[in-house]
């Protein structure tokens, strides 16, 4: 086999398992808030509802738009939308690769396998997060090519959708490009630039419809400014093992950090002492590929200037997903960046012998690290194999877990899993019961049990009962806004025909300024211009006033 098809095999072996370290999790229990933003918000937008204006969300409109075209073409179901995460993470992988395989295949392969160890304990939906970094690292992949209008025109327009994915990592993506855009020609760097432009428009348009300072507002002031206290998790309150994966990932930026720089700096060096209107035909040849290693050290300091900016992911919310996502990239260029930093001090050896080394070295300080994350990547492969069962959590002890399977509740073609068999049935019954006694075209509040604490909502609940109209602008409920004063949440409560709450997000008390009470006034409205209709588990169903002529109460709330 020729070295491309050595690449191309371990490429595919490398999808492979990550689909086969993934796939229980098309069955995994669903995030209520996270997930349910990416199941309800792109239906929204088909709807003709607008993020920002008609309701709230504290992220780039990248995501929503690739899920609504999605949704448009393959249905509005929770496959399909975690189908498009499988596709993300499948694209980190293949950015991932395509970094490292410029210093061979054995190496490239180790990187991709701690790739896919990382990703194999990340729950599956379509987080922005991952859409991001997969523009990103596929737009340094292709502006690898510098010389290539074509290819850094579509770089631009990649480097321009993570932004619109995820604004907090604009400017670690113009940092991580900034490497290969020193290396164009004006003409590719022209081309690059009108790239980006085009891909930003989305966000221009967004600023047109819903005025540019409600855009600025909701990407920038607020989560800057007021979500950060309520949503920070000190270092200190994390468990152990969380900050060992967090002091893993300094270490693995610091030392990609080097060889990044190390790897750009000595290819500087042999560019430069070429002459190439001095050579002959062979030499040319020899010039090409010196100016391609010389664009690969390039690639290799973008990305890891990416991975070290990711940093601020971790410590503005210091709990797992966030440190785990924030350390992806360092940690899955670590064969990379031992095999680089070695070869340049170990002349001895054999590059094959140090690629090896590099990749048992940081596949040993990882399981030593990460032995309690690792695990997710392992028995998912052993679920999909069928070599034992998908674990399913009981009603109360153990933690649910990525790869647990859910017990799927809704109806009429919609279902999202549940992880607790009694939160399920509660789930289920509240659903039939609002499906029963409802009509088309009603309003729905979801929230917490207790309004003047807006931690979060079981925003997917809108997901299953499409036939109901949102009733508030706070389909997400953020704390700092949702509760904030003169938010609208009293009027929205107010208008609304039916409200579900849930007051087990009462139970939730964080170490920042979530804990805080807002305005009692919606609990107020609660109170007085609402009938309880019916309770399953931690569900309130509330049935508005003026439903009475139209929808008697139970018998028994009579």
């Amino acid at each position: 086999m020729n070295n491309a098809s050595v690449k191309a095999f371990a490429l595919i072996l490398a999808g492979a398992l990550l689909v086969l370290a993934l796939w229980p999790s098309f069955q995994s229990p669903a995030p209520p808030e996270d997930e349910g933003i990416a199941l309800v918000y792109p239906e929204m937008f088909l709807k003709g509802h607008l993020p920002y204006r008609d309701f709230e969300t504290i992220y780039g409109p990248g995501n929503l738009l690739v899920l609504s075209a999605s949704y448009s073409i393959f249905g509005i179901n929770i496959f399909v939308e975690r189908a498009v995460g499988l596709i993300f993470r499948l694209l980190i992988l293949l950015g991932i690769f395509c970094v490292a395989q410029r210093w061979g295949s054995i190496v490239a392969f180790g990187c991709v396998l701690l790739t896919i160890i990382m990703l194999g304990g990340t729950q599956l939906f379509a987080n922005t997060w991952f859409t991001a970094l997969a523009f990103a690292l596929c737009g340094l992949c292709i502006a690898a090519k510098v010389n290539s209008l074509w290819r850094c025109f579509v770089a631009g327009i990649l480097a321009a959708a993570a932004i619109l994915s995820r604004s907090d990592l604009g400017p670690a993506v113009v940092l991580a490009f900034l490497p290969l855009f020193l290396l164009m020609e004006p003409k590719t760097r022209y081309a690059f630039l009108i790239g980006g432009v085009i891909g930003l428009l989305p966000l221009v348009w967004f600023a047109i419809a819903v005025g540019p300072r409600q855009l600025i507002y909701s990407l920038f002031l607020f989560p800057v400014f007021y979500l950060s206290s309520a949503a920070y998790f000190p270092i200190s309150t994390a468990p152990p093992d969380l900050r060992y994966i967090f002091y893993l990932d300094l270490a693995a930026i610091f030392l990609s950090l080097c060889a990044g720089f190390l790897a750009s700096r000595r290819q500087d060096r042999q560019r430069s002492r070429r002459e190439p209107s001095d050579m002959d035909g062979q030499a040319r040849e020899g010039e090409r590929d010196g100016s391609r290693a010389h664009q690969s050290g390039r690639l290799f300091f973008g990305a890891t200037i990416l991975g070290g900016a990711c940093v601020h992911y971790a410590v503005s919310r210091f709990d797992g997903s966030h440190v785990i996502n924030a350390a992806l990239i360092p940690i899955a260029l670590l064969p990379l960046s031992i095999f680089v930093v070695s070869s340049a001090v170990i002349k001895s050896v054999g590059r094959a012998i140090l690629a090896a080394a590099a990749i048992i070295v940081a596949f040993v300080a990882v399981q030593l690290v990460l032995p309690v994350y690792t695990r997710y990547f392992f028995r998912g492969i052993r679920v999909s194999l069928h070599f034992e069962n998908a674990r399913q959590v009981g009603n109360s002890g153990d933690a649910l877990e990525p790869g647990d399977k859910g017990i799927f509740v809704g109806d009429n073609g919609r279902s999202v899993p549940i992880g607790r068999p009694a939160v399920a049935q509660a789930t289920q019954q509240m659903l039939t019961e609002l499906e029963k006694v409802s009509a088309a075209g009603q309003s729905l509040l979801v929230g917490p049990g207790d309004l003047r604490r807006t931690v979060g909502a079981d925003t997917f609940i809108y997901h299953l009962l499409p036939q109901l109209r949102p009733a508030t602008y706070y389909l997400e409920m953020n704390p700092g806004s949702t509760n904030a004063p003169g938010s609208r949440l009293v009027d929205d409560v107010a208008k609304a025909d039916w409200l579900v709450l849930d007051r087990s997000w009462d139970n939730i008390n964080e170490p920042n300024r979530s804990a805080e009470f807002g305005s009692d006034v919606p609990n107020q409205v609660v109170r007085t211009k609402f009938d309880l209709w019916a309770e399953y588990g931690p569900y309130l169903i509330l049935r508005n006033h003026r439903l009475r002529n139209s929808v008697e109460l139970p018998p028994s709330r009579q």
